[in-house]
């Protein structure tokens, strides 16, 4: 039987949530009890009202070049694009592409961020 933390465990989850396989089983080894835990405080310390007084001044960030990846895992459509407004970001979507972008193509990643810098 798989326990907390174990490879079984983690890499069909990473897999399922867009990692490739590959990186799934690499990511998953290193993963184990400690992470979890870690993993668990961090989104208990980020409960409301913590994110709502985060995102007050975003009207402050727009100083400096900003980018917003669109990301199906936080928000509406809208309420990424209000955000990256606010922000003064340029929004970047990568059709076909979920929450782990970085990792599901590499490569089209490696231009967007790089297309980006290139403007700023």
């Amino acid at each position: 039987m798989a326990s907390f933390g174990s490879v079984e465990t983690w890499g069909p989850l990473l897999v399922q949530r867009g990692f490739p396989e590959d990186l799934a089983t690499e990511i998953a080894a290193g993963h184990g009890p400690d992470t979890g835990r870690a993993v668990l405080a961090l989104y208990r310390s980020a409960v409301q009202p913590v994110k709502a007084e985060l995102g007050r001044d975003l009207t402050g960030l727009t100083r400096r070049p900003g980018l917003a990846v669109q990301d199906h895992v936080v928000g509406t459509d809208e309420q990424r694009r209000r955000t990256a407004a606010r922000a003064g970001a340029r929004v970047a979507e990568l059709p076909e592409l979920g929450h782990w972008w970085m990792v599901q193509d590499p490569a089209r990643s490696a231009r967007m961020l790089t297309d980006f810098w290139a403007h700023c």
